[in-house]
């Protein structure tokens, strides 16, 4: 009796255990394993540091195309409108490049299996790495009497990330872990020096930045 009483004291604690995922985690075959497809994580860290979780703000970045001027029925590629959990991937509705900017907060994050294109039959579907999506809902404005909100009534507000580290990748999700471009990075160093001139910079935070920036530009 005693027994019994423990385990359903214990159990809501086991069934809302918080699972907190790492980018290393998600490529261990053997820890995979255990991960069903569609299972949510509270949070999760992606190769490159940035950790996201439940709740969380971020920015839609720019759609990834091969032109450096977008036209009208250019689409992201990593994300997608609506939940689209049980949504079979032909049936996807891909997200319209002018979204770009748009602030979104971060519903739920799931894992799926990675899907295998080798020729073992017999291959455990479990046996293949994980990618993270995340599912992100842009808040509307409820001034509906305004172009701005009768705009935003219309627009898509639910969305997916299909995978979350090449949204990052591309850019089209804004990463504030991004490392600078060897241009960001002269452009930034520039400023500096015009502000150590005007002032507003000591010298010696103008040459922290230097030796910071310097590796970056001459890579």
């Amino acid at each position: 009796m005693k027994k019994i009483i423990l385990i359903l004291l214990i159990s809501p604690y086991i069934l809302f255990a918080q699972i907190n995922l790492n980018y290393n985690q998600t490529q261990d075959i053997e820890f995979v394993k255990s991960f069903k497809n569609n299972t949510e994580v509270n949070s999760y860290k992606t190769k490159d540091g940035l950790t996201i979780n439940i709740g969380d703000t971020i920015t839609i970045g720019r759609a990834l195309t091969k032109k450096e001027k977008q036209k009208y029925n250019d689409t992201f590629t990593q994300i997608v409108v609506g939940n689209v959990k049980s949504v079979l991937k032909n049936e996807f509705r891909y997200l319209p490049y002018n979204y770009k900017g748009e602030k979104a907060i971060v519903q739920s994050i799931f894992v799926n299996h990675e899907k295998y294109t080798g020729y073992n039959v017999l291959k455990n579907k479990k046996e293949m790495p994980l990618f993270v999506s995340v599912f992100i809902k842009i808040p509307k404005q409820d001034d509906f009497n305004s172009i701005k909100g009768i705009s935003n009534l219309l627009s898509f507000s639910r969305l997916t990330i299909l995978n979350l580290e090449l949204a990052l990748t591309t850019g089209e999700l804004l990463n504030p872990n991004q490392p600078l471009t060897k241009e960001e990075a002269i452009k930034k160093l520039k400023e500096s020096k015009d502000l150590m001139e005007l002032g507003l910079l000591s010298k010696k935070e103008y040459n922290r930045l230097k030796k910071e920036l310097t590796p970056l530009i001459l890579k």
